[in-house]
């Protein structure tokens, strides 16, 4: 394979993963906190719902693809649906309630250093299950870019690593939702590599809707429906062309051209505009350890993306 060409394609497949981690960023500062009185799950299916909708075109076009699909594949997508988009979602907010729960001894600050071990365990599961092989100093760039991700929370006004209360339900929670994102981008550039982009989008978003309609008829939170206000529907349909199914499919597109290793640095896009969003939206400045963190940030996704990162060409 040429060496330009594959340079591009990585350049390509990052940015798209970053853009989508920009989209996710934006979920969270204007989106999300109007859905925190409804139960997750039940915002979790009405937001796939949509997206799975506005998607179905895709999935009939790549009818042909779901007739080939080994079972390993199935698999695959049945772990991304179940964990990246079901509990992992549940863990993540049940985590943050909990953290804000003046009943609940816990910190913001468990719930933050916990989750950001995401890239940790997808680096583990790709080197594990996908057998990815990359150059050694990739790795010493993902390493700073993580550290550069905690300082960038950490030297937030509030957040103090004295804080952190590693044994409490936050903790646990944000525990498993880190496993739960990391495993799903690992399981996901599977399903990607045997699936068009398109189709693994769809075909998601069809997986996380069945079995969040399962979870909320079970625990009955149907009940909540009559709680939705105008409000609610008006963001849910700007969360499918945002950060719902719009940044799942331009997320796949990327994920499809690169290693699962540098998918999950380039999802740490997330905190640095968060970050950058607080200083735009609510007139937070950075202070020194921030900008500093984020031009460290910065750095590493440039010599991530400057140079071919796995040492052959079969990176599954």
């Amino acid at each position: 394979m040429n060496t330009k060409k594959w340079n591009m394609t990585i350049v390509i497949g990052a940015l798209a993963v970053g853009l989508a981690a920009l989209l996710w960023s934006l979920d969270g500062v204007f989106i999300r906190p109007q859905f925190y009185h409804l139960p997750a799950s039940l915002v979790v299916f009405l937001e796939h719902t949509l997206g799975f909708i506005v998607l179905i075109p895709f999935l009939i076009r790549g009818r042909k693809e779901m007739m080939r699909m080994s079972i390993k594949t199935w698999g695959s997508l049945g772990w991304i649906c179940i964990w990246g988009g079901l509990l992992g979602t549940l863990f993540i907010t049940k985590a943050f309630f909990a953290a804000f729960d003046p009943n609940v001894e816990t910190t913001l600050a468990t719930v933050v250093i916990l989750q950001k071990l995401q890239p940790i365990f997808a680096l583990l599961l790709a080197r594990l299950i996908l057998k990815e092989k990359l150059r050694s100093d990739f790795y010493i760039w993902a390493v700073l870019a993580i550290i550069a991700a905690y300082f960038l929370a950490f030297a937030k006004s509030g957040m103090r690593i004295a804080d952190i209360r590693l044994i409490d339900s936050a903790a646990l929670y944000s525990l498993l939702a880190a496993f739960a994102f990391g495993s799903s981008t690992v399981f996901g550039k599977h399903f990607t590599n045997e699936v068009s982009f398109e189709t693994a989008t769809s075909l998601r978003f069809g997986g996380t809707m069945f079995l969040a309609l399962i979870f909320i008829l079970v625990a009955g939170q149907f009940r909540a429906f009559p709680d939705i206000q105008p409000l609610h529907w008006k963001l849910l349909v700007v969360i499918v062309f945002t950060s719902g199914a719009m940044s799942m499919f331009i997320y796949y597109f990327g994920l499809k051209r690169i290693p699962a290793s540098v998918a999950t640095i380039f999802e740490l896009f997330f905190p640095l505009s968060a970050v950058v969003l607080d200083y735009i939206i609510n007139k937070n400045t950075l202070n020194g350890i921030q900008y500093l963190a984020a031009g460290a940030l910065l750095l590493s996704f440039f010599m991530i993306i400057r140079r071919k990162p796995v040492k052959q060409e079969n990176t599954e």
